[in-house]
C-alpha cells in the first residue's frame, strides 16, 4: 500500500557527491524507506528523475517527516538513506535468489506491447522468460465464482488452446482466471500471470505451486507492484489494463457488466484489442451484450459450439496464425 499521503512535508536537498548508486539499485532502496510507496516512485519517474539522483540528493516535498512531525534535516537523510541502500542490498539479493529480475521502461526486454497503455507501468517485476512476453498471447479472464456454464466455457477455450499455439494470459486469481492456467499448462501452453501483489506476497494463499508449475512449464509472472505490496481493489483493476494490453486478443468467459472483468474489457476496447465474447445456445440476449467503450468497436459476440468456425478465425486473426485449412488455400491461391 503506497503511503504518500503521510509525505508532503519539504526536506532540504542535498549536496550533490559523486555516488554511482545504478538505477536498480536506487530503485530497490527507495522502495524500503517507510512512507515511500507506489505512487511517489511513480511519480519520480513522471518526472524524469532517476532514482539514483533521488536516494542521493532528496525527493523535496515527497521525503517523510521524522517521527516529531518536522520537517527531515540533510543529517537524518544521510541517516535514511544509509539504512535505505543496505535494506535495498539485501531486498536485491533475496529477489535474486528467487529468480525475480526487473525492467525499467527503458530496458531492453521491457514489453512493447505495454507502452500502448495511456500510463504504461514505469518498471515491471518478472520471474521466468521474458521472452514470453515479447510473443503474440491470449488473453483469458472471467469471474472469480463461476457459474456452470462458465466452467464449461472455460473449458470449451481451454480445448481449443492446443491447437492455436499461442501463450496466453490471465491473472491468477479464483475462478476462471486460474482455470485459464491451468487448461493453459494441460494444453502444453505457456502462460502468463498478471499479479496484483506483489511478487513476494502469497495471494491468492495457496497458489504457489501453480506458480511454480507455470514457471518449470516456460511461462512468466509478472507485477508492476513492489516486492512486499498487498492486494487492494485499486491495485487489481490497474492490474487488469496490463492484462488487456499483453494479450493480442482478449477471451472474457463469463463476466457482468460490473465487475472486475468489466475493467478489462473496457482496457482492451480502449486499446483496440480484438475481444471474443462467448455466449450459449440458451442463454438470453441480453446476457451478453457489447456497447461503446465496452467492447465496441473491437468486439464481437460468438454462440458456441454453433459459431466455432468464426471464433477460432477470430483468434488466429489476431494472434497472426492461420489454421491448415487456410494455409491450404494460401498456397493454393500462389500456385495458380
Amino acid at each position: 500500500m503506497d503511503r504518500s499521503s503521510d509525505i508532503h512535508r519539504p526536506v532540504a536537498l542535498l549536496r550533490p557527491s559523486t555516488s554511482t548508486t545504478n538505477e536498480e539499485q536506487a530503485f530497490l532502496a527507495l522502495s524500503t524507506i517507510h512512507g515511500i510507496g507506489q505512487k511517489t516512485l511513480f511519480a519520480v519517474a513522471d518526472d524524469r528523475r532517476s532514482f539514483a539522483d533521488a536516494l542521493e540528493y532528496g525527493l523535496g516535498a515527497t521525503i517523510p517527516a521524522g517521527s516529531d512531525g518536522k520537517p527531515i534535516s540533510e543529517r537524518q537523510w544521510l541517516r535514511v538513506r544509509g539504512h535505505a541502500r543496505e535494506r535495498g542490498e539485501r531486498l536485491a539479493e533475496h529477489l535474486e535468489a528467487l529468480g525475480i529480475g526487473l525492467l525499467f521502461r527503458n530496458s531492453p526486454g521491457f514489453p512493447s506491447a505495454l507502452l500502448d497503455l495511456e500510463r504504461p507501468p514505469h518498471w515491471l517485476f518478472f520471474q521466468g522468460s521474458v521472452e514470453r512476453l515479447a510473443e503474440p498471447s491470449i488473453a483469458i479472464v472471467g469471474t472469480r465464482k463461476p457459474s456452470s456454464d462458465g466452467l464449461f466455457l472455460s473449458r470449451y477455450v481451454g480445448a481449443c488452446l492446443g491447437e492455436w499455439g499461442a501463450p496466453t494470459v490471465s491473472g491468477l486469481a479464483a475462478g476462471i482466471d486460474r482455470l485459464a492456467h491451468e487448461h493453459s499448462l494441460h494444453a502444453g501452453v505457456p502462460t502468463i500471470a498478471v499479479l496484483g501483489t506483489g511478487m513476494l506476497e502469497d495471494y491468492p494463499k495457496g497458489s504457489g505451486r501453480l506458480r511454480d508449475h507455470i514457471l518449470s512449464t516456460g511461462g512468466t509472472i509478472v507485477s508492476e507492484y513492489l516486492p512486499t505490496t498487498s492486494y487492494s481493489a485499486e491495485n487489481f483493476v490497474q492490474r487488469n489494463r496490463l492484462q488487456a494490453a499483453l494479450g493480442r486478443v482478449l477471451i472474457p468467459a463469463e463476466w457482468n457488466r460490473r465487475s472486475g472483468t468489466a475493467h478489462t474489457v473496457r482496457f482492451a476496447t480502449n486499446l483496440g484489442r480484438p475481444i471474443a465474447c462467448l455466449r450459449l445456445p440458451e442463454w438470453p440476449d441480453d446476457r451478453v451484450v457489447l456497447g461503446r467503450g465496452l467492447g465496441l468497436p473491437s468486439g464481437k459476440i460468438f454462440t458456441v459450439p454453433r459459431d466455432q468456425t468464426r471464433f477460432d478465425a477470430f483468434v488466429r486473426a489476431a494472434i497472426g496464425k492461420l489454421s491448415l485449412a487456410q494455409s491450404s488455400q494460401l498456397s493454393l491461391f500462389g500456385d495458380s
